[in-house]
């Protein structure tokens, strides 16, 4: 039996997959404000890691030996100064989400906060696998994707990057995209009972919107702010 199979969350999970910059952050912090759930960007796991790592030098018997804390992720002043967004840590932490020990040493750190978010309600969880490896069994699942060259358009504006740095943008993301659905372990990928969102031509507003009509539609209401 695999693992995706054996667990089962004690507590209302949301579980959102999705390509970079696709906007599945923001639905999820949303979402999470919203039905007063916690939040956890797994990406945000692997950044920590891939900045612990960096401050290794890159030596992978000492990664195998590091205890990540969620608690450490949750310190919200101590992740702002660890840069985590930069192009170094993207690239890195991409290719530390291959290793299978890297991804064993998350998914328990990962299911533990599905099973026991921080205020005892449920969690809206996003990242490449959640829907698929982290909680197969959630209520509501997602997949949010967008057009490659809008997501690039995205990443200039979060990022404040000139407008001369699109193509290198762009060409990152297209090679993100094939690392994250060709990986051999966890990869990216919408499963048959995802709900598809593309958030290409529509704003954030919209894509919450769609989200909350599709959960009213599967008739699970976690909130009274979501009934109608």
């Amino acid at each position: 039996m695999q693992e995706s199979e054996m667990f089962q969350n004690n507590k209302p999970v949301i579980a959102i997959d999705g390509t970079a910059g696709s906007g599945k952050g923001t639905l999820a912090k949303k979402l999470a404000k919203l039905l007063n759930y916690d939040h956890l960007d797994s990406g945000l796991l692997y950044r920590i890691l891939a900045y612990e790592f960096l401050n290794l030098n890159e030596d992978l018997k000492k990664l195998v030996k590091i205890d990540i804390d969620l608690n450490i992720f949750l310190e919200k002043k101590k992740i702002k100064k660890m840069n985590l967004r930069s192009s170094k840590i993207t690239k890195v932490s991409s290719k530390i989400a291959k290793l299978k020990f890297v991804r064993h040493k998350l998914l328990s750190l990962q299911r533990k906060f599905a099973n026991y978010p921080p205020n005892g309600i449920g969690s809206v969880i996003d990242g490449r696998d959640i829907t698929s490896v982290i909680t197969p069994n959630a209520e509501i699942k997602f997949y949010i994707d967008a057009d490659v060259k809008i997501r690039a358009e995205r990443r200039l504006s979060q990022l404040d990057l000139p407008k001369n740095s699109y193509n290198r943008v762009l060409e990152e993301l297209i090679q993100r995209d094939l690392q994250d659905k060709k990986r051999k372990i966890s990869p990216l990928i919408q499963t048959e009972d995802s709900h598809y969102i593309d958030t290409s031509k529509i704003n954030e507003s919209k894509v919450l919107a769609k989200a909350i009509d599709y959960i009213k539609k599967k008739q699970i209401l976690f909130s009274d702010c979501i009934k109608d």
